[in-house]
């Protein structure tokens, strides 16, 4: 492109330069055919008197150019026409002066302008005209006019320089019709996109466009590139935010998939993956205001020298964010094709992008279908329901903390689909395939604790599916994937958004019923019934869609409706029927397998009981469990009382009453607290506990110690920073880092949860010492209600307590966890309130579910801890003594009473003065001298005073006394002697005693479950009598006091477990003869119980043995002397 400006000078422009005589000089040959002028004038009226002046300088046109010799640069909007076909040259006018500043003053001027002079212009062969207003310590206004609009204003390229476009790559945005957004930063260009759709058609697909040029000199230092590209990269991004804020807010359309491209023209010297590092910081940094802003893709440019002295790279960086959740970072170079010359993008590193080998001005797709479901998702306030398996796959990478030990195969997964009859069948569909709004998924994981994978079955709504609601077919996959998930004894997961039971109509027959009314003339009065004409009656009566009485009213035919059916399936009562199925399917689940909820946007209806009936929920913030519609509410109760369904399911209700177990931030979070909760659980019904290493040494000492004084419970069992020494952790009961609370907001004088204990996974129950507030929200709908906060006193079971610990072994006994418990209870609440909730039936469930706990069961009263009264009764050993084991620490109490009170009523003031008299012998001698008979008056008052003096003086220390004599009552000593408690521990080894007795009563599970596959009639004295045996057999009976070594008893046991070539299993072998004797026993009972079948039998046994074995079986026969009695 030439620039000039001719010899105007003496007319008032400004000179720029002069190459025109150059051109006209035939013996000059142009590097191209186009011709561009730049021109200067003080004010318009200048260039319009000169106009004719100005457009003579194209009047010869350049000679044909053997360089290019029929090449026209094609045009930013790819038109069809050749270079010839059209017009080529272009003119650039600065104006320094105008009387009016203003867009919407100066475009009309120019444009009446243009638009007058178009022939001249299109004979001239301007293809644009593009005029530069300049403003005082402004930038400059750009106004450009093209021929292809017969010089009506391109609206795009307001106040861009037309040159800048190239830079600006305007040309990939040609799949939308752009809209420029006036911008206060003028580095920022703003453009909202609509895609091009056919004529007739909805428009559904809009986005922002943001892009930006960054010039600078070049750099030629590393540490200068990579702290200019930081801080200027930071800056662009937070400006570019700005501009989108703005025009996000002030549009009438709902943007997505936004989009933000950077150009940096300076050369950088820098290794491109530390700019992929960079970019990835920084974006996570603004990650959450990114999202608002809806911008899920981002471009950047960048020309890059490895070295100062290595050649330049054009490199392109491309991230993606479609899901919320996962950033993918792609980086390119710009190569060119050796046989078409075309500039493509190649991807740079070991990952090939998607880009790879398009062309570099490949334009930006619009929303298919999968992106405007996920838009849709993502509105609503939750995650596309087939993005949930890279969800889970980015929960296992983190699980994995790297992914160089991680697996590459680390979810595979199939999806579970109904056929035609029905039937669960699986198979591989592309993400959107599914046609009802229910999705499940069969996935392997490969987890830290399960490296070889394990199975579960996720269950989810599809929200973009008529809303997420119930019908019957969503209802059948629903109950055949949850019937699956329990065949296999694996987890079940359901991810809840949805809206409750299908409600519908019969929309065939909505389109054509009438109505009669009581005065056709006066509809006010009513109507008596609807009915059908018989010519629509004739349309629909071999559908079965409506049940009709016929009638003649009127003069005319009629087919009064008495009952609509409809031809389709799944908007009434089946649909309830059907929901019916899967709550009973999930009250079953929940006693068979592992099952766990997450609730994303909402759950409504039957969405809300299969969550609860599931138990284990996980709620993300935004959420809601509902039953009811607050909009429903408010009409039920005939005024606005509820703003919103938040206010009646949301997390602030469902933590703090027990519904939910956890609340997250995010869907991603909330998947990840699910493969969290698995890790602790074995990964089916029939496998023991996950163990796995642990880097916290089971033999150490537990440095954090309870106190008398109140503390935090979670001290005891996790740990804490100490509290004197800046940066040294006081290291709790469990493994480090492993405890995991749930239901922490419900019933808050109990802690639950689960933890490890030298890699043993463990439910875990606590105690609360400290007092607690309980708050019970004020009821909108009750306009006298007030919130109160109830405090609650540490160390007792109250209803919601009692409740939350019976919960929780629930819980834990279908998880497979064996159970610890840190009993330190006072006793239960008393008070009318709490008798009233029912603080009784809560602590009977207590006992009700310990006595259906099937795993080991540890209770511990740990140091100044104290076990009484009822609060002893609902957890003693007694209620199964299979299973439940109590032990004491030394400093621990454990009674009917606290010494106090029984004090108060058992050493009473009278009891305590004969105490005082038999001790103490100053009191003694004043009382015996008060027994003579001989005394004054006045000597015997003196006596009285010296002893009530002494009375009061003693009474408290002795009172003291008192309580000591009442808490030796209770000490651990005492415990044992009556036989109450297993073992008395020390609890800075209590950790160590604790994990060598799990892993015991773990083993001995293991093989008294092989035993009793083996013989189902023997009792658990008997197996453990027999395992004893075992061990003395193996070890000898010079070793059998180590039977009471549990370590030792654990290596016996893993060394007999292990299925290994070449070594003989004691157990094993002992239990394949009682196999046998089991089978013969059996067979024996049979055949003396029915003894017709008996010859039956051996006929039958005998066709199924071989040659060599009947021939011993004749021979025994035939030496047998005793025939059977007839």
């Amino acid at each position: 492109r030439m620039s000039f400006s001719s010899n105007l000078n003496h007319y008032g422009m400004v000179h720029v330069a002069s190459v025109s005589d150059v051109l006209l000089d035939n013996s000059f040959t142009p590097p191209c055919q186009r011709m561009g002028g730049m021109v200067s004038f003080r004010t318009f009226e200048d260039f319009v008197r000169l106009f004719d002046e100005v457009m003579g300088c194209f009047c010869d046109s350049p000679p044909q150019s053997p360089t290019f010799p029929e090449a026209g640069h094609p045009s930013l909007y790819d038109e069809d026409k050749s270079a010839r076909e059209e017009p080529i040259h272009i003119l650039n006018v600065a104006i320094r002066w105008a009387d009016r500043f203003e867009d919407e003053d100066l475009v009309p001027v120019f444009r009446a302008f243009a638009q007058s002079k178009n022939t001249i212009l299109v004979d001239y062969g301007l293809r644009r005209i593009t005029f530069l207003i300049t403003q005082q310590r402004e930038f400059p206004k750009f106004f450009t006019f093209r021929a292809r609009d017969e010089f009506a204003e391109d609206r795009i390229y307001r106040h861009l320089e037309p040159a800048l476009a190239f830079q600006l790559e305007l040309s990939r945005m040609r799949n939308f019709h752009l809209t420029a957004v006036p911008c206060a930063n003028h580095k920022m260009h703003l453009y909202l996109g609509a895609a091009k759709v056919q004529e007739g058609k909805e428009v559904t697909d809009y986005r922002f466009f943001v892009r930006a040029i960054v010039r600078h000199s070049d750099l030629i230092t590393k540490e200068a590139s990579f702290e200019y590209l930081q801080n200027e990269g930071e800056r662009l991004l937070l400006e570019a935010m700005d501009e989108l804020e703005v025009a996000f807010n002030n549009t009438s359309v709902r943007t997505d998939c936004n989009h933000i491209f950077l150009n940096f023209v300076p050369t950088v010297v820098m290794d491109p993956s530390k700019i992929e590092e960079s970019v990835r910081s920084m974006v996570m940094r603004y990650g959450r205001r990114l999202w608002k802003l809806r911008v899920l893709q981002a471009e950047v440019k960048i020309n890059i020298r490895l070295m100062p002295t290595t050649p330049v790279i054009p490199i392109r960086l491309f991230l993606t964010d479609e899901s919320g959740y996962y950033l993918d970072i792609s980086l390119y170079k710009e190569v060119t094709d050796p046989q078409t010359g075309n500039i493509m993008f190649q991807s740079y590193g070991d990952k090939q992008g998607p880009l790879h080998g398009m062309l570099i001005n490949t334009p930006y797709v619009t929303k298919d279908l999968l992106q405007a479901k996920r838009f849709q998702a993502q509105s609503l306030g939750t995650t596309y329901v087939y993005d949930f398996l890279e969800m889970f796959r980015q929960a296992l990478f983190k699980m994995w903390d790297s992914t160089e030990g991680c697996p590459k195969d680390v979810l595979t997964y199939t999806e579970l689909v109904l056929d035609s009859q029905g039937q669960l069948v699986e198979m591989n569909r592309l993400p959107g395939g599914n046609e009802i709004g229910m999705v499940a998924f069969r996935m392997k994981l490969k987890t830290p604790e399960y490296p070889g994978g394990r199975e579960i079955v996720v269950i989810c709504n599809d929200i973009t599916y008529q809303i997420g609601s119930f019908g019957p077919e969503e209802d059948l996959l629903f109950l055949h994937a949850s019937e699956l998930a329990r065949a296999k004894g694996i987890p079940r997961i359901y991810i809840a958004a949805n809206s409750g039971a299908r409600i519908g109509f019969a929309d065939e027959i909505k389109q054509m019923f009438q109505v009669a009314w009581v005065d056709p003339a006066d509809p006010y009065k009513g109507f008596k019934y609807l009915y059908l004409t018989p010519q629509d009656y004739t349309k629909i009566s071999s559908m079965n869609s409506v049940h009709c009485e016929h009638v003649e009213e009127a003069g005319e035919s009629r087919y009064v409706i008495t009952d609509i059916i409809g031809k389709d399936e799944g908007f009434g009562v089946e649909n309830l029927r059907a929901s019916g199925t899967i709550a009973g399917e999930s009250s079953l689940a929940y006693d068979e397998i592992v099952t766990i909820s997450m609730v994303t946007c909402r759950a409504i209806g039957i969405g809300a009981y299969l969550v609860r009936l599931g138990q284990r929920v996980i709620q993300v913030e935004n959420s809601h469990i509902i039953l009811t519609g607050a909009g429903a509410l408010n009409k039920v109760l005939g005024r606005e009382v509820y703003t919103s369904n938040n206010q009646l399911g949301g997390v602030q209700i469902m933590a703090n009453n027990g519904v939910s177990h956890v609340t997250v931030p995010d869907d991603f979070e909330g998947v990840y607290i699910i493969l969290q909760w698995l890790s602790y659980m074995p990964k089916d019904n029939r496998s023991p506990v996950p163990i796995t290493a642990t880097s916290d040494p089971i033999e150490r000492e537990i440095d954090f110690v309870p106190s008398k004084a109140p503390y935090d419970p979670r001290w005891m069992l996790a740990g804490r920073p100490h509290p004197t020494v800046k940066g040294l952790w006081q290291s709790g009961f469990f493994d480090h880092g492993t405890f995991s609370e749930i239901l922490q907001s419900w019933a808050q004088t109990v802690v639950v949860g689960r933890a490890r204990l030298g890699g043993i996974p463990v439910g875990v129950i606590a105690v609360e010492t400290r007092t607690v507030e309980l708050t019970v929200p004020a009821d909108p709908a009750n306009p006298e209600s007030e919130a109160k906060i109830i405090p609650q006193a540490g160390q007792v079971w109250f209803p919601d307590s009692a409740f939350k610990t019976a919960q929780a072994i629930r819980d834990f006994d279908r998880e497979g966890l064996p159970l610890l418990i840190f009993a330190n209870w006072r006793g239960f609440s008393g008070g009318m309130k709490d008798m009233y909730d029912q603080v009784l039936k809560f602590g009977a469930y207590i006992v009700d579910s310990l006595r259906q706990f099937k795993q080991p069961a540890l209770v511990y009263i740990p140091p100044h801890a104290e076990l009484r009264g009822g609060s002893w009764v609902v957890i003693d050993p007694t209620i199964n003594p299979l299973y439940v084991e109590l032990y004491a620490d030394k400093e621990s109490r454990g009674g009917i009473l606290e010494a106090e009170g029984t004090v108060e009523i058992k050493f009473r003031r009278k009891d305590l003065l004969k105490t005082i008299r038999r001790i103490d012998g100053t009191y003694a001698r004043i009382a015996q001298q008060l027994d003579s008979q001989e005394l004054s008056k006045e000597a015997r008052k003196e006596l009285e005073k010296q002893l009530k003096a002494r009375e009061d003086h003693l009474l408290p220390i002795f009172h003291q006394v008192a309580v000591q004599f009442a808490d030796l009552h209770d000490t651990p000593g005492r415990m044992q002697e009556k036989g109450v408690i297993t073992d008395i521990l020390q609890w800075k080894n209590s950790r160590t005693f604790f994990y060598w007795r799990l892993r015991r009563l773990l083993l001995e599970e293991v093989a008294k479950r092989e035993i009793l596959n083996a013989h189902s009639e023997l009792s658990n004295s008997h197996i453990q009598s027999m395992l004893r045996r075992w061990f003395l057999e193996t070890e000898g009976a010079v070793k059998g006091y180590l039977w009471d070594n549990n370590q030792v008893v654990v290596e016996w046991l893993e060394k007999h477990l292990q299925e290994e070539d070449g070594t003989k299993s004691a157990i094993r072998e002992n239990i394949k003869y009682l196999k046998r004797d089991y089978a013969l026993k059996h067979i024996r009972n049979l055949v003396q119980e029915n003894p017709e079948v008996a010859m039956d039998c051996i006929i039958h046994m005998t066709q199924h043995i071989t040659q060599a074995q009947r021939a011993q079986i004749a021979h025994l026969l035939a030496t047998m002397d005793n025939p059977a009695s007839s």
